[in-house]
């Protein structure tokens, strides 16, 4: 099947949205510890802890729209905050402040019909410890268009079929996501060794939740990528086994999901989307991404629609999610990844490559090129950038940072009143 002739539809009518973590913190640079003070808005969720607030977007269909409505939800939750009692703030980056312990980091609480959500968190604590919990990111979630779709069932493919193939190309390239989008070179001192607050920790790691010390199982999986039902029947075997507690569980730079409430009995009825789980929050950027990255991320899932098939190995995979570890690390010119047939290359050299067949694929745009800078000068990549304004005092430097996106927040609800 060629795929080339729905390229301009991925490209310009795909579905794609943005859910995006940040930690309530005090003034003085410590998790918050009131309880979630956002309602029952389906837009201002929680995660693991009760500090930790998810802003969840609708669905647009171009990066500017998507990127002004996290915006909007950002300074939302910034007035709310600045006008409890004691005023908070959202913490900038995918890292934590200072921790005194692990208890202040308290596991969110939900209730009712949703109370299950918080005795899972609880078996997550016990298992891989609140701090690790702790850490937030940005998920991107991207749906083939109606159109394609409808087109796919016309000729009688399945479009799980085409979202299998693109999540195994994901993971075999999330490396080069990790890459471009670090954010996270910096560290509060309480992270390794609670209390011992107030010394910056930089690197060598430019993301911390996608290198080896991150977001990970105890194992390295294997999944089944052959059609739907062997994907699933792979994932339930770690849960089977008691491996896992659930599919949730996995701890995978990309995942199918269904429509509706995620669970492997939907997802066996279809897939809805593909979500992308290896984008750290951006402290240079008041929305917490660029839209030239989203506009980049679209553009990649369309070139790696376009690709054939892979069919990764068991070796393959493991060398995948081993290549995005390394891709945490900088510099750049030091990293090496494994190609599809085994052999180490560079990191930056190859991620050119890649990116002048996407320009081959889908003609140069901007969002390739502003991705291109960053592989060829040092100085633009978010990690050097981030060390250069907050390497001096870490907690410190963010508080300044987030309490003058506040005061520009407040600032315009007023002039808006008037």
């Amino acid at each position: 099947m060629d795929m080339r002739q729905w390229l301009d539809a991925m490209l310009n009518e795909g579905g794609f949205g943005l859910e995006e973590e940040n930690q309530r913190v005090t003034s003085k640079g410590f998790l918050a510890s009131t309880p979630h003070p956002f309602g029952s808005d389906p837009h201002m969720d929680r995660d693991f802890c009760e500090s930790q607030l998810e802003m969840i977007t609708g669905v647009s269909h171009n990066s500017h729209d998507v990127v002004a409505e996290i915006l909007s939800y950002r300074k939302a939750a910034i007035r709310l905050l600045a006008d409890l009692p004691e005023a908070e703030y959202l913490w900038p980056f995918s890292n934590p402040p200072y921790l005194n312990d692990e208890s202040e980091i308290h596991i969110a609480k939900f209730r009712g019909e949703r109370a299950d959500k918080t005795v899972y968190r609880k078996y997550l604590a016990q298992k891989y410890g609140r701090k690790l919990e702790s850490l937030c990111g940005i998920h991107f979630n991207y749906s083939y268009p109606e159109s394609f779709i409808r087109y796919l069932k016309a000729e009688e493919t399945y479009p799980d079929q085409i979202y299998l193939n693109l999540a195994e190309k994901v993971l075999a390239y999330s490396w080069l996501i990790v890459a471009l989008t670090a954010s996270s070179p910096l560290l509060d001192s309480s992270y390794a060794e609670p209390g011992n607050l107030g010394e910056t920790v930089a690197g060598p790691r430019a993301s911390l939740r996608c290198s080896e010390n991150g977001y990970w199982n105890s194992f390295e999986p294997y999944l089944d990528f052959t059609d739907i039902d062997s994907f699933i029947d792979t994932m339930n075997y770690y849960v089977r086994d008691g491996i896992l507690h659930s599919a949730a569980e996995l701890y995978y730079p990309v995942r199918l999901k269904p429509a509706g409430a995620n669970s492997l009995e939907r997802l066996r009825k279809g897939v809805n989307h593909i979500e992308l789980r290896m984008i750290d929050v951006n402290p240079l950027f008041e929305a917490g991404i660029h839209e030239m990255d989203v506009e980049f991320l679209v553009e990649f899932l369309t070139y790696l629609t376009s690709l054939p098939k892979l069919d990764l190995s068991f070796w393959q995979q493991r060398q995948a999610i081993r290549n995005m570890k390394r891709a945490s690390h900088f510099p750049l010119e030091k990293v090496r990844v494994y190609a599809l047939d085994g052999t180490q290359k560079p990191l930056a050299a190859t991620a050119l490559a890649f990116l002048d067949d996407m320009d081959a694929c889908l003609g140069r745009t901007e969002a390739v090129d502003y991705q291109r800078e960053k592989l060829l000068d040092p100085k633009k990549r978010y990690a050097e950038q981030i060390l250069d304004r907050f390497g001096a005092d870490y907690v410190k430097c963010g508080l300044a940072q987030t309490k003058s996106w506040a005061e520009a927040a407040q600032l315009k609800g007023l002039s808006d009143l008037n």
